[in-house]
């Protein structure tokens, strides 16, 4: 466990971690939280950016570019507002 968190803490993703270990990703989450170990951060990394737009060209939906970067569904969401791709209906003008 403990070479599980000082990997996620140099910068390995969750998904990574869990491939790494033969864990389930959620299984990841536990241990870290049991260690009382911060998540690093809400949102998507910029080359995290790149990547979830790319997916998002091609044709893969929100849910499986979450689920394939291990992050939140909302930090992609954020990221294709950011590239214009999808428009934020909560900050549009009426």
């Amino acid at each position: 466990m403990d070479q599980l968190v000082g990997d996620y803490l140099a910068g390995m993703s969750v998904n990574s971690l869990a491939e790494r270990y033969g864990i389930h990703r959620a299984t990841v989450f536990s241990h870290l939280r049991r260690r009382n170990v911060p998540s690093r951060r809400p949102g998507l990394c910029l080359d995290e950016k790149v990547e979830a737009v790319r997916l998002a060209r091609a044709g893969v939906s929100m849910r499986a570019i979450s689920r394939r970067m291990g992050v939140d569904r909302k930090g992609v969401r954020l990221a294709l507002v950011e590239a214009g791709l999808i428009v934020d209906e909560s900050r549009a003008l009426v």
